[in-house]
């Protein structure tokens, strides 16, 4: 089956061994593939790889610290090789 997502509509991605699962507001969406592959395909100016394990939606963080990112009641870990990175790009927006 194949489902459409549109950028929007995604708050995180989230990988999990050799599939993805894709948060949504109103749905989760789970695919084989790598988060690499993933993170290629998606804009830079929307979306922060913020842990190996995870990429976020910079549009929808609601909060953040120095090792967590907040998307509503979600918190994701922020990976201490991303730590730099994750505080640049969140600075200067």
């Amino acid at each position: 089956i194949t489902q459409k997502i549109f950028l929007s509509e995604i708050l995180y991605i989230e990988s999990q061994g050799n599939y993805v699962k894709i948060v949504c507001a109103e749905r989760v969406v789970t695919s084989y593939s790598s988060i690499s592959l993933i993170e290629e395909k998606l804009p830079e100016a929307k979306f922060l790889r913020v842990h190996r394990s995870f990429i976020v939606s910079t549009d929808k963080i609601t909060a953040f610290s120095g090792t967590t990112i907040m998307i509503g009641k979600y918190q994701i870990p922020i990976g201490r090789s991303y730590k730099t990175l994750v505080e640049q790009r969140l600075n200067v927006e």
